[in-house]
């Protein structure tokens, strides 16, 4: 998608905010953690309860790296929120990725509940122009399921658990094909600010 996707996420948070749903919350998500220091993303959560057992979370992701830097995300893990028994990726109107089913492993990060990526794996592989560039974005939906009493207390800061909450991939950055992989908590979230300090310790190392 083009940079004109952010429309999608305006869309999606007057649509929120018109009372689309009393079962509907929005956030929005920045990184908290890295292990280069390169990639930067933004992320408009917008988790939808009605009844039930079942409720749905999308993701408007976009890239925010400075253009002279490149890079293209080309993996999404999250994870889930208390008493969220099951996550299963539903779609992306990206066709070039396709979900992981969970667990899924995001080394340095250990493993997350469920994910996407234009490969087999979260860390990816192929091309990585088939991910999410410079100014565009990409929509996300996910199925969750629990007890109807778990769900409807959760809301879209929460409904990824604890920090952290979500795990990005960057890969094909410029000039020398550096890749990252980013840490996401909802912003303002209790910890963010600690999880930042603890990781970008892991920064200098800078590996490929």
């Amino acid at each position: 998608m083009k940079a004109g996707s952010l429309a999608c996420a305006a869309a999606v948070a007057a649509c929120v905010a018109s009372g689309a749903s009393a079962g509907t919350s929005t956030a929005h998500y920045v990184p908290c953690g890295s292990t280069e220091g390169m990639g930067s993303f933004s992320g408009l959560v917008t988790y939808s309860w009605v009844s039930g057992g079942t409720a749905s979370v999308s993701i408007v992701l976009s890239t925010t790296t400075p253009a002279a830097m490149g890079g293209f995300i080309t993996g999404l893990a999250i994870n889930g929120g208390s008493g969220v028994t099951g996550r299963s990726f539903v779609s992306c109107d990206m066709s070039t990725f396709a979900g992981l089913a969970g667990p899924v492993s995001t080394p340095p990060y250990g493993s997350f509940m469920a994910g996407a990526s234009t490969g087999n794996s979260w860390l990816g592989g192929g091309d990585p122009s088939k991910g999410i560039g410079d100014g565009n974005s990409a929509t996300f939906v996910f199925s969750v399921t629990g007890a109807a009493a778990d769900l409807s207390a959760l809301t879209a800061e929460d409904v990824f658990g604890e920090d952290p909450q979500m795990a990005v991939r960057f890969r094909g950055g410029s000039p020398d094909d550096w890749s990252d992989k980013v840490l996401g908590c909802a912003w303002p979230a209790p910890g963010a600010f600690a999880l930042l300090g603890v990781m970008g310790m892991l920064a200098p190392a800078r590996r490929r």
